[in-house]
């Protein structure tokens, strides 16, 4: 196969995928927005949990502060079922998007592009890279292609554990910081 013939063997096959990326790109919309409202509300429960505690110890009137509590309580049970609502119209779509994924992936055109081509490169944005590689001379035929994203994958599997582990050990020096903060704030309080 000329460089040409490869181009447009690609291309014919990223076609066959464009609908289930856009399809996918849905469904990582939807997500982040379910994300934002899980985030919004979880700001919203620490705050409430913050003004629970002062007004419990800080109000001397147990009345008052047991009727400033049952109605801070009230609010935050109304924030859960409006979460609960939001995320679950969200899901539902989210659903449906799923849906509409599994019958794009059965229609008869997209497994024909698939009898011929590694299942693992057959999506959008992985057939977009083998074009470029091919593009770029960086590969000169389809199984060099393969071979060159292939490695790629690999070392971007390598980079994200390297992440993962720094993201654990950044956690665990923070929580042995807050650990530190509260000996020092618990022995400053034991020696009064």
């Amino acid at each position: 196969m000329t460089k040409e013939e490869i181009i447009s063997y690609l291309t014919d096959k990223q076609q066959l995928t464009a609908k289930v990326q856009d399809l996918r790109h849905d469904i990582y919309v939807l997500q982040t927005q379910s994300d934002g409202v899980f985030n919004k509300y979880k700001k919203h429960r620490n705050i409430f949990v913050v003004v629970m505690l002062f007004i419990l110890f800080m109000v001397d009137n147990v009345v008052a502060a047991g009727i400033i509590l049952a109605i801070l309580l009230g609010g935050y049970i109304w924030l859960r079922m409006q979460r609960s609502a939001a995320q679950g119209k969200l899901n539902t779509q989210i659903d449906q998007v799923n849906q509409q994924i599994a019958n794009e992936q059965a229609q008869p055109d997209y497994l024909a592009g698939l009898q011929d081509f590694p299942r693992e490169f057959y999506s959008y944005w992985t057939i977009d890279r083998l074009i470029h590689l091919v593009q770029e001379n960086r590969a000169t035929t389809l199984q060099e292609a393969f071979n060159v994203a292939e490695n790629q994958n690999f070392q971007n599997d390598q980079l994200a554990l390297q992440q993962q582990n720094l993201a654990v050990a950044e956690s665990t020096n923070s929580a042995a910081k807050v650990s530190a903060a509260a000996n020092v704030f618990t022995a400053m309080n034991t020696r009064k």
